[in-house]
């Protein structure tokens, strides 16, 4: 499309994890993410090395960052600081969020 305008419709999914479909658009300094939970799905606790933003599109999930725990549905953002762990669980209905992160 182009050096300055992007499209996730044109990028194949991968299944990261069971009910986790993620595309990935690397650009610059910065990895875009767009995220796809199925209804149920568990995210298991893990942590990564680089910083990441992450804001919920569409639908009702719940994040642990670090020692806490919150519901975070449409319009909410989250930051995972480096090297902390976190986890999630996906309420009944499909969740879609994109996060943000630098290229390491």
């Amino acid at each position: 499309m182009g050096p300055f305008f992007y499209s996730f419709n044109v990028l194949s999914a991968e299944e990261i994890e069971t009910g986790i479909l993620v595309r990935t658009l690397s650009a610059g300094k910065v990895h875009l993410r767009h995220l796809d939970f199925e209804p149920g799905t568990l995210i298991p606790d893990h942590h990564h090395p680089e910083e990441v933003l992450t804001m919920i599109l569409e639908g009702t999930m719940e994040m642990r960052v670090g020692d806490e725990t919150r519901a975070v549905r449409a319009g909410d953002v989250f930051r995972v600081p480096p090297k902390t762990s976190h986890s999630g669980r996906v309420f009944s209905e499909r969740v879609v969020a994109v996060s943000w992160s630098p290229i390491q």
